[in-house]
């Protein structure tokens, strides 16, 4: 397994599913299944490579105006998200948020990481077998790179972002069916 490989899967599970993330989850584990352990542990191991490079302060704080807030989890979710969606969107979105505008609709859930969630029923699969415990013990946890801006300045550097999600009030409503 290596990089190309990776976003090859993502790719063409992403086109099957016509862009449902937990149908393309579900793809996923299908395609994984067809690897070898090994493989299939690799995968994992450029997943959380990507999600580390995502793990950023200026990303998050995209994520909170498209989110109407976004906590720990929910960030942690985004950037399985973001994944998702193939490495042309990736790298767009790491380069500059705001390229994300286009993609994302008012009601739609960025924050759904269901292809996070692939690696241990691909296993068990695969397997019949749990993942061994602590597979990911050399793995350091991913630093915050930056440091997050006050709600004012996120409208500042993100200012389609904000014009397009920026309502939150109403969103709510909207959301709460009020």
């Amino acid at each position: 397994m290596n990089v190309k490989i990776f976003w090859e899967l993502i790719d063409t599970t992403r086109e099957a599913s016509g862009g449902n993330v937990s149908g393309q989850a579900d793809l996923l584990v299908e395609e994984l299944v067809k690897l070898s352990e090994n493989e299939i542990i690799s995968f994992d191991t450029i997943l959380h490579d990507r999600m580390d490079e995502a793990y950023d302060a200026v990303l998050w704080d995209a994520t909170e105006i498209i989110g109407c807030g976004c906590g720990d989890d929910g960030f942690y979710e985004f950037r399985g998200w973001l994944i998702a969606h193939g490495s042309k969107v990736y790298e767009n979105a790491l380069a500059d948020p705001e390229s994300l505008m286009d993609l994302i609709e008012m009601e739609d859930n960025a924050q759904d990481g269901a292809i996070l969630y692939t690696l241990n029923p691909a296993y068990k699969q695969k397997t019949g077998q749990e993942l061994p415990w602590g597979f990911r013990k050399n793995r350091k946890p991913a630093l915050l790179k930056g440091i997050h801006l006050t709600a004012e300045d996120m409208k500042k550097r993100f200012p389609k972002l904000a014009a397009k999600f920026g309502d939150c009030e109403k969103r709510w409503a909207k959301w709460l069916g009020n």
